[in-house]
């Protein structure tokens, strides 16, 4: 198909449009049950009375980029054919994991599985561009979001990183193919999550003694890349020394950030 054909908008998302064209859905459910169960990493204590200055921030995970891909779909040659949202999907359907309001990151209203199952599903037009109920796509599944926390904690002398919770967010498209926006899914707690993300593998290793990457390793390693779409801080105003340090981190950042849902209103539930 030639690119003249394409608006402005659909060459924004050409990428990941060719991505999905060769992606297959996960076919063989048997990739997602497990044979054997790894145990979590235990992430460091931290103590209350050490944390000198936090900032609460939400982050977007664009899977076009190539970095994110093995959130989305792997090449060929790993053969793995499931993407995280398969993973997440399988586990909720199993009732192994929770999910909660899309419109809650609080995590205050669990979802039943019928209303997993709406959300989930998808109004989709055939090829007679009559509206049909129909399976969501997991390809359809393009970004994530992460809720964060980012402290500086004094006994350790170090800036660091907690995710507190992770939302995927589809693609919405009109019977005409053209993207209208995105659609948040629901929202699950990240700490009960990373036992289920620790078990299945991001990629395989090509050598046997390459060490084992998980889902959760990608998390955890920050071994993604993201935007911020929204912060929210708090401190304590004794200790700026502490909240420069954290702010110019941050800052640098700030040219990844921007307000797609502010200035062209595609975001949206």
């Amino acid at each position: 198909m030639k690119i003249t054909k394409y608006i402005i908008l659909t060459l924004i998302f050409q990428i990941l449009i060719n991505v999905r064209g060769e992606a297959q859905p996960c076919a063989n459910i048997k990739t997602l049950e497990l044979n054997k169960i790894f145990p979590v990493k235990p992430l460091p204590i931290v103590d209350a009375r050490d944390v000198m200055w936090h900032r609460r921030l939400w982050r977007e995970i664009d899977l076009k980029e190539k970095i994110n891909q093995l959130l989305y779909f792997p090449n060929e040659k790993e053969k793995r054919s499931c993407s995280l949202y398969d993973v997440l999907h399988y586990n909720l359907m199993k009732g192994y994991i929770k999910a909660y309001d899309p419109k809650d990151d609080k995590f205050s209203k669990e979802l039943t599985i019928n209303e997993l199952s709406n959300l989930v599903g998808d109004s989709v037009y055939d090829k007679n561009k009559q509206l049909v109920y129909q399976q969501l796509d997991s390809r359809d599944v393009v970004k994530y979001w992460l809720k964060e926390d980012w402290f500086y904690n004094a006994k350790y002398s170090k800036i660091d990183v907690r995710i507190i919770g992770i939302c995927p967010v589809k693609l919405k498209i009109d019977k005409e193919g053209n993207i209208l926006g995105y659609q948040q899914l629901f929202w699950l707690y990240y700490p009960n999550l990373r036992i289920t993300l620790n078990n299945i593998e991001a990629f395989k290793k090509e050598k046997e003694d390459d060490p084992r990457v998980s889902f959760d390793d990608v998390f955890i390693n920050r071994m993604f890349n993201s935007y911020i779409i929204q912060k929210e801080g708090g401190q304590k105003q004794q200790v700026k020394q502490h909240k420069s340090e954290l702010d110019i981190k941050l800052e640098n950042e700030k040219t990844k950030m921007y307000y797609y849902k502010r200035e062209t209103n595609l975001w949206g539930n």
